[in-house]
Order: C-alpha cells, then sequence, then structure tokens
C-alpha cells in the first residue's frame, strides 16, 4: 500500500508507518470527492449552477488540493455574478498548480477586463447594503439599490430572487414572476427562485373558495421569505472576507517537493565541503562524509517518490480537465488531454470513463487536425502538414479502433504523399497499404495503387 500524504510504501494495516496518516481515511475521502466532483459536472452541464456548486464544495472539502474542482467552482460562481468566490477559487487553484492551469488564463481576463469586474464587485456592495435597508425598514431604497446592482451584474442571481422576494411580499405577481424567470435563465435549479415561482402558481378551485384569505396567505408567506431572504448570515457574502481567507492559504500551504530538493541542495554543499576538507588530509571527516551521502541518496529516492505523486496528481487533474473542458463543449482541448493519460494508472471505472469520453471528443480533433494539416500540405508546408496529419491518425483511431473513417482514406493518402517526398518510401508504402487493406471501396484506391506500383519500380 502506498501512502497518499507521504508516499510510504508498506504492506500491512492502515495506519502509515511513516507519517501516522489513515491510508484507508484518505482514500474514502478521495472516493467521496470523486462522487461530489461527477455530481457537480452533472448539475454544470445542465445549467443548475447552485446545485453544481454545493456539490463542488463538498468535493473540495474532501480534497483541498482538486485543482479542477476548484476551477469549475469558480466558473459556476462567476456565472451566477458572484466574482469574488470565483476569483477566490482560480487564486487558490493557480497556488496548487502552477503551471498548464487554465485559472492562471481565468484570472487573467478578469484583470484585462478590469472594469466589468469592477461592477460585479460594486453591485454586490449594493446588494449587501441593500440587505441593510430592507432590514431597517427603507424599502424604497433599498429597492433602488438593488436596480443599480443588476444594471451592473445582470446575471446577479442573488440580486433577482431578492427582488422577487419584495414585490412578492407587495402581491405584485408579475413583476416578481419577472425577476424570477431572470434567475433561472442563468441558474435553471435555484431553489430560492423555485420556491417563490412555486408561490405564483395558481391554487384553482381552493383558490376561489378561499377568496382573499388566499391572498393574504401568499402575501404573509411572501412577507415571510423576505425575511428570511435578508437575515443577518447573508452578510457574509463581503469580498473582503474571501480576499482575507486567500491570504491566509498563501502564506500556509506546503510544498513537499520543494521542501526535500532544498534539503538536498544543501545536503550537497556540505558533501562538497566535506570532500574538499578530506582531499586536504584531514580524515576523521570521512564517516561524516560517507554518512551525508547516505543521507543525500535517501533524500533523493523521496524526492523521486515526490515527483512521482505529483505525475499522477497531474494525470488525475489532467483527467479532471477534460471532463470540464468536455461539458464547455471544448471537444479538442479535452482530447489533447486525454491523448497524453496514462490509463494504467486509473480505476476500471476511471478508464472506462475516460474511453466514453474520447469516443466523444476525438472525432472532433481529429477533424480539426486534418483540415489543418491539408490546407498546410497544399499551401507547401510539408513539415508542419505532417505533424498535423499524424495528429489527426492518432485521434481518429484508438488502439484498433477507428473512430473516424469519413476522411481516413484522404488523410493516409496525404500523408504517402508527404514521405515520398520526404524519400521515405517504407513509411509512404505503408500509408498507402493500409488505403488498399481498408478501405477497398475508396476514391483514392486507383491513386494509392498508382503510387505503389511506382514506388516498387523505383
Amino acid at each position: 500500500m502506498v501512502c497518499q500524504n507521504c508516499g510510504g510504501e508498506f504492506r500491512d494495516g492502515a495506519i502509515c508507518p511513516f507519517c501516522g496518516s489513515d491510508v484507508k481515511l484518505m482514500q474514502m475521502a478521495r472516493s467521496a470527492s470523486l462522487r461530489q466532483y461527477n455530481l457537480g459536472v452533472s448539475a454544470a452541464r445542465e445549467g443548475d449552477y447552485s446545485a453544481a456548486i454545493e456539490a463542488l464544495n463538498r468535493c473540495i472539502a474532501f480534497d483541498k488540493r482538486n485543482v479542477v474542482a476548484r476551477n469549475l467552482l469558480g466558473i459556476a460562481y462567476y456565472l451566477v455574478g458572484m466574482p469574488g468566490n470565483a476569483l477566490e477559487q482560480w487564486i487558490i487553484s493557480s497556488s496548487l498548480q502552477t503551471e498548464n492551469n487554465p485559472a492562471a488564463g481565468y484570472i487573467s481576463s478578469l484583470q484585462k477586463n478590469a472594469r466589468t469586474l469592477e461592477k460585479q464587485d460594486d453591485a454586490v456592495v449594493m446588494y449587501n447594503h441593500a440587505l441593510d435597508l430592507f432590514a431597517n425598514g427603507s424599502e424604497d431604497l433599498a429597492v433602488i439599490q438593488l436596480k443599480k446592482a443588476l444594471d451592473y451584474s445582470p446575471n446577479f442571481v442573488m440580486g433577482h430572487n431578492l427582488l422577487a422576494a419584495y414585490y412578492l411580499s407587495k402581491k405584485e405577481r408579475y413583476k416578481a414572476r419577472q425577476e424570477i424567470h431572470k434567475a433561472l435563465r442563468v441558474d435553471k435549479g435555484n431553489q430560492m427562485a423555485l420556491e417563490y415561482l412555486a408561490m405564483l402558481t395558481p391554487k384553482g378551485s381552493e383558490k376561489s373558495r378561499r377568496g382573499s384569505k388566499t391572498g393574504y396567505d401568499e402575501t404573509a408567506r411572501s412577507r415571510t421569505s423576505l425575511s428570511r431572504i435578508i437575515r443577518p448570515e447573508l452578510l457574509t457574502f463581503f469580498l473582503g472576507a474571501a480576499a482575507a481567507a486567500v491570504l491566509v492559504f498563501f502564506l500556509v500551504l506546503p510544498s513537499m517537493q520543494e521542501t526535500a530538493e532544498n534539503e538536498i541542495t544543501q545536503l550537497q554543499k556540505q558533501v562538497a565541503d566535506l570532500t574538499e576538507e578530506n582531499e586536504n588530509g584531514t580524515s576523521r571527516f570521512a564517516l561524516q562524509y560517507q554518512q551525508l551521502e547516505q543521507e543525500n541518496d535517501t533524500l533523493r529516492q523521496e524526492n523521486e517518490k515526490y515527483r512521482q505523486q505529483e505525475q499522477n496528481r497531474q494525470q488525475e487533474n489532467s483527467f479532471q480537465l477534460a471532463q470540464a473542458y468536455a461539458v464547455g463543449g471544448q471537444s479538442v482541448e479535452a482530447a489533447e488531454l486525454l491523448i497524453q493519460l496514462d490509463t494504467s494508472l486509473f480505476t476500471q471505472e476511471e478508464q472506462t470513463a475516460i474511453a466514453d469520453l474520447k469516443s466523444q471528443t476525438y472525432p472532433a480533433a481529429a477533424q480539426q487536425y486534418y483540415q489543418t494539416g491539408s490546407e498546410q500540405f497544399f499551401a507547401g508546408d510539408v513539415d508542419e502538414a505532417q505533424t498535423n496529419l499524424e495528429q489527426a491518425l492518432a485521434f481518429a483511431t484508438e488502439g484498433d479502433t477507428i473512430l473516424q473513417t469519413e476522411y481516413m482514406d484522404e488523410l493516409l493518402y496525404d500523408l504517402g504523399q508527404i514521405m515520398e517526398q520526404k524519400g521515405d518510401y517504407a513509411q509512404a508504402r505503408e500509408y498507402y497499404g493500409r488505403v488498399l487493406n481498408e478501405f477497398a471501396g475508396s476514391n483514392m484506391f486507383s491513386a494509392c495503387q498508382e503510387r505503389m506500383d511506382a514506388i516498387m519500380s523505383m
């Protein structure tokens, strides 16, 4: 068994003898985190961002280092008009994984659109001010603040809900319905908006019997909803708290691999100093020199374990990021990550999910690389064309299975032409031969047969 905390290997028991961690508990936490992540992805795919936010928050509670979950959580927060919460998740994500992390691009995009971010932040400030005004009975001023906030940030779901609650309390059903629909267009599974919508549902004959009393009950319920939505706990939505949490996180974030590498550097310096002293005749340091070399070797081995752990983590992150790209319709980006995965590092369930994701994204990636490569080939850029066409071929097939047949014969013929131009006739024959053997009814069959005969006669 391998400890996920320190990388130590042991056979018996569930407690790591090296660091004292409960390995089985850590494995259970990781499985729970993965389940919540999958729920979050499914909810985000359906446009139910409230449910996605809940699931992804549970996911990172189990695994705080899950950068892909944090990135998706940030996107969900941003889409419902909560940029401060989104920025917090992306900053934490960037600190956990400094390379090949799309969070850096999200943060950069916000920086480039500073005015938009500033307006969204202003909307949050106005929302909190409106909460204070409602609590103090200044409803007219609160509504003015809310409307201005929504002008600044039209997708601010919490703002639409609060305004809908106010209209319900005033029996302005049409205006309430408008705000509810605006909230649900952004976040179709938002529970608060759905509750308010249920209040507007006609009661049929029961409503007719009760007459004005029904209207009174509905108004009472609306006022109760308004009171509930302006509870003091909601004031924790201020951005300052999120920024402070991010700062603390940066100050305490550990890095096992960096620590090990620093120790190796220090020990190597000590070894060099002792070597010089030993060569000068001070052999009393020989034993200490040998001990330091042994410690240095031990640290190298430990650092290699950390590096392997990091590689495994990168593989997991790449898989989860590919899932997120696929949810966002970015099939090519997803495929480019999937093709680099070492599936032997994943569980059987994850391997099945990877295979399904490949079948969804590889055809689109193959199509794009093929079009690019063909254009480059006809433009005379043979080297770049070869690179893109070979990549298209890799995406068009998975093992012995051909995922894309619509243009495979043309793709193989173009590669054969390139190999002929480069003088690699053996490889050219292989490409032409595949067309002859696998695509007997192809329009390229005669052309490939002609080129095979020409090569054989050389």
